[in-house]
């Protein structure tokens, strides 16, 4: 798993009759072959990096989602060949037939309401259609498209007419973070996202003075899924909370752990009669503490996952315990740092370097907390 940002030109094709192994087994083979740089996420996908971009799979319900991303736009078209050899199923890229049109993985939702259900958390469910691209366990986040402040003509993506598609750019650049899809009625047709509400997020004040009827952009899906593992280990903060309760829903049948590390824990959590939940308002010491703990008196962490999230240093602090000190394999952990402290120490030589700090969820003066879930391929997530 990586986290550099993704190449510009991009196109993707679903193969509905083929699974995901298969195709996951002949890019293991191609990689090996030709000594090509290979990346996985967590078992649900898999991609070659060249220099020139990047080819590869990921699960996507029963079928397979092919995916090419070229940094330049005449590159794209032979990363595509690429992965689409290793099938016998043709795949259905964009192309300029579709030019104008939206790219599969966007299509436009109309706020049906906004609930308060927590001090600092709203449900907001949107009506649209399309959703069953968002219903699986495989990629369990998606993108809230929103359009510039004082737009009178929206501007929406669209495939042009080399197939690629086209983000609205300069003064009509859309802000897209990520969310954590909670729920999907297929049937009814609308989808639930929990926002925490946070000092300086554009998607708070979108959202605490959005409409009935008000019209916003839903790409993805994208990011991690739900893990498999029959031991889960999971923290994070009220960024993540969505995230988690997501998982527990999804796998009443786990065992393990939940550490809640927000200073408060006011949001309606699930609760799985295997899991054992603690809160631990922005205690990184006290959690590093247990996992220590439990790695002496419960180990080894066979058939274990470890998935956690919160602020960029507490996550570094995570990542040195868990691949360093006790040697967890990497394949069984999601490490991401959700939002960047400026004040955080950890922050401060990344500065002095010309580094920028992540922060999706950003506005013209964004506060310590202006967090969003940073998701996509497998590298980031919540």
């Amino acid at each position: 798993m990586r986290t550099s940002p993704l190449p510009e030109f991009q196109a993707e094709a679903t193969l509905t009759d083929t699974p995901f192994p298969p195709i996951e087994a002949a890019l293991r083979d191609l990689a090996a072959r030709r000594g090509l740089d290979l990346h996985e996420g967590h078992g649900r996908s898999i991609w070659c990096e060249l220099p020139v971009g990047e080819f590869g799979a990921k699960k996507r319900g029963e079928g397979t989602l092919l995916f090419a991303r070229a940094h330049r736009a005449q590159d794209l078209a032979a990363l595509q060949s690429e992965i689409a050899a290793l099938s016998a199923e043709a795949p259905a890229w964009s192309s300029g037939l579709d030019a104008g049109r939206f790219p599969p993985n966007f299509s436009l939702a109309r706020v049906h309401s906004v609930t308060r259900i927590g001090e600092s958390f709203v449900r907001l469910r949107l009506e649209s259609e399309g959703l069953e691209r968002l219903s699986h366990d495989d990629s369990i986040h998606f993108r809230l498209v929103l359009q510039p402040s004082g737009t009178s003509e929206p501007v929406w993506p669209s495939i042009g007419e080399n197939g690629q598609t086209q983000w609205p750019s300069g003064g009509q650049a859309l802000h897209r973070p990520p969310y954590t899809t909670r729920a999907v009625d297929l049937a009814a047709g609308w989808v639930d996202t929990d926002i925490f509400l946070h000092e300086g997020g554009r998607i708070t004040d979108w959202v605490l003075a959005a409409k009935a009827g008000e019209r916003i952009g839903l790409a993805g899906p994208g990011g991690s899924g739900i893990p498999e593992a029959t031991r889960l280990f999971l923290a994070g903060d009220e960024t993540a909370y969505p995230a988690l309760a997501r998982m527990i829903e999804a796998r009443p049948d786990a065992r393990g752990h939940l550490w809640l590390l927000g200073k408060s824990a006011d949001y309606p959590m699930p609760q799985a009669e295997g899991i054992t939940t603690s809160h631990l308002p922005q205690d990184t010491p006290a959690l590093l503490q247990a996992l220590r703990l439990i790695a002496a008196t419960q180990g080894p962490f066979d058939d274990s996952f470890f998935w956690m999230a919160a602020e960029r240093g507490a996550v570094s602090q995570l990542r040195g315990l868990l691949l360093d000190e006790l040697g967890i394999d990497s394949k069984a952990t999601h490490l991401s740092a959700y939002w960047s402290d400026p004040h955080s120490p950890a922050e401060r030589p990344a500065r002095r370097s010309g580094g920028r700090v992540s922060r999706p969820d950003q506005s013209a003066n964004p506060s310590p907390r202006s967090a969003a879930l940073a998701t996509g391929d497998d590298r980031t997530g919540g």
